[in-house]
């Protein structure tokens, strides 16, 4: 048997790289249709061999996260394997050129052969072969075509690997010219087609396309927070989970631990583990996270999502954002903690880190929009177009002043416009599926460690002490009643909470009103919060905190001194 050796399989976005690596590893990993997702490494066994699926690079440049990432894996390769789109060779060879030059030993997939044999395309691959110097092999993964001759190639190279010397790394514009060279000896095209279809010129133009765009991000808020949020979490959460499991679950406890106790308390309590964290996590979030994912995939897999980036753009860019930070806003207005998930999609840690900040800060979730337009309507909607201008230039000014202050450069949106076909149901809901649990499993002990802490402080009345420490804030700054800090308390656990605890005080006019844009900016929501600690660190979460309190506390008693 070869000893074991380091697989690496690196290639351009949507060549079907991840599908080569799920064939190799009998283990799922993202398939994505959208450049920029597939941050994560994809780790497995191929026999007795490490293989890692890198994210797909357009090259080796180090010009963003996904670059500098693929390149550090790349560089301890003992084998790569490079997966190429036989209808888009031009593109995908500069990066195979690129890999030659690190003179290590390789082979060339040639996937989706049959889409090229259907546009009647079809690239000669000996001559590829001998352009290159190293074995090309064709295939169609999707169907399993060629698979198991790259299984008998790669053993082969792992048995016997080639010595290869680097190549002469003839920079950018010349390898780009050789690239260009092969490509048009291999399919017999002299220049590649950059002319959008009509599809395309109809998704990224202003007009049609924002009426496009305004029409799907209205049907994504529609499901995730109208059917999901309101309808699909009302049975997990509040059928399912307080009146199915809790319940059994809490009379058992009560029998075998002492009514009244510590230990009781935090298991059982009104914020405790079963009733909040298993609550919560698995009857709020795995429903939210698994169609977020899925409408994620259905987007993603179309080829919708670049063209909707592309269109919107320069909007986000005097906030050091592109145009990948819709999807995430437009979430937001659902539900933030999910939003704040969908950053991953952002193609640098900067970039993440603002978005982040701007939706803990100023983005209401659907639940509490509904509650706040509930309470502001019958004031009259000169109240409430008020409401959304005061978020709207927090978050533009917020934006525009993180850009400035955070060191670093916006990232460029560089996107490969894919293909627009049809979702494949089986890769949309293995990927769905999978997210969502990888996710559940990573934030339900975060639940958990949560419900702790608050269980323990309400054990022990700390709660009712931060009321009476608040409570000089809010009579003294914000012209409220001292009682108003128990809704803000509740609007940590949940910001629908917080808001409906605003009901019972009877606040009417100016007083409703600064209330309602305070506790709008107040904190995110313990599961927000949680979310931000496992995505972005401590730290970041911390300074999400910090900075809402002040900015929720600053503007709520600036309006109360106008109003």
């Amino acid at each position: 048997m070869a000893p074991a050796k380091r697989i690496v399989l690196a290639g351009n976005p949507n060549v079907g790289k991840s599908v080569v690596f799920h064939f190799l590893t009998r283990k799922y990993a993202e398939v994505s249709n959208y450049p920029g997702t597939t941050v994560e490494v994809s780790r497995g066994r191929w026999q007795c061999h490490e293989v890692a699926d890198t994210p797909g690079v357009y090259g080796l440049n180090c010009a963003n996260d996904e670059e500098r990432l693929a390149r550090e894996i790349i560089d301890k390769a003992e084998i790569i394997v490079n997966v190429v789109d036989a209808t888009r060779l031009r593109r995908d060879l500069f990066l195979t050129l690129q890999l030659l030059d690190l003179g290590k030993p390789m082979l060339v997939v040639v996937n989706m052969m049959d889409e090229a044999r259907r546009s009647g395309r079809v690239p000669d691959l000996a001559r590829l072969e001998a352009e290159l110097g190293v074995p090309v092999l064709p295939a169609a993964a999707v169907r399993g075509e060629g698979m198991s001759e790259l299984a008998r190639e790669l053993a082969r190279l792992c048995r016997n690997p080639p010595r290869r010397s680097g190549g002469a790394s003839p920079g950018s514009p010349g390898r780009r010219q050789r690239a260009n060279a092969i490509s048009a000896a291999v399919t017999g095209l002299s220049d590649g087609n950059t002319e959008l279809s009509a599809a395309d010129r109809w998704l990224t133009r202003p007009v049609t396309g924002l009426m496009t765009a305004a029409a799907v991000l209205a049907a994504i808020w529609w499901v995730l927070g109208g059917l999901v949020a309101g309808k699909l979490v009302g049975f997990t959460e509040g059928i399912v989970m307080n009146r199915w499991v809790i319940p059994p679950l809490t009379r058992a406890l009560n029998v075998l631990l002492p009514r009244g106790g510590l230990l009781a308390h935090v298991l059982a309590g009104e914020l405790g583990v079963l009733t909040m964290a298993l609550a919560y996590g698995l009857g709020l979030l795995l429903p939210l996270v698994f169609s977020f994912y899925l409408l994620l995939a259905v987007l993603e897999d179309s080829g919708y999502l670049p063209r909707l980036a592309v269109l919107l753009d320069n909007t986000f860019r005097p906030m050091g954002l592109n145009g990948k930070a819709v999807i995430p806003l437009i979430l937001g207005f659902g539900c933030v903690t999910m939003a704040v998930i969908s950053t991953r999609i952002m193609s640098s840690r900067r970039e993440r880190i603002i978005l982040a900040f701007l939706l803990g800060l100023a983005v209401p979730c659907s639940a509490q929009t509904g509650l706040i337009a509930m309470m502001l309507v019958p004031m009259g909607l000169g109240w409430l177009a008020l409401y959304g201008g005061i978020l709207l230039g927090i978050f533009l000014a917020a934006g525009v002043l993180l850009h400035r202050i955070m060191p670093g450069e916006p990232e460029g949106l560089f996107l490969e416009l894919p293909r627009l076909r049809l979702p494949r149901p089986g890769n949309v809901l293995r990927k769905s599926w999978a997210k969502a649990r990888a996710f559940v499993q990573d934030a339900l002990p975060l639940f958990v460690l949560g419900a702790v802490l608050v269980s323990v402080l309400d054990y022990f009345h700390v709660l009712e002490q931060l009321e009476q420490v608040m409570a000089p804030i809010t009579a003294g700054w914000l012209k409220l009643p001292p009682q108003v800090v128990c809704a803000f308390i509740m609007g940590i656990i949940r910001r629908d909470f917080g808001a409906a605890g605003l009901l019972a005080l009877g606040l009417a006019g100016s007083q409703l009103f600064v209330a309602l844009v305070t506790i709008t900016l107040f904190v995110p929501c313990i599961a927000t919060l949680l979310v931000l600690v496992k995505e972005h660190g401590a730290a970041i979460a911390a300074a999400v905190w910090l900075v809402s309190i002040i900015t929720a506390v600053a503007v709520g008693g600036i309006l109360a001194a106008i109003l």
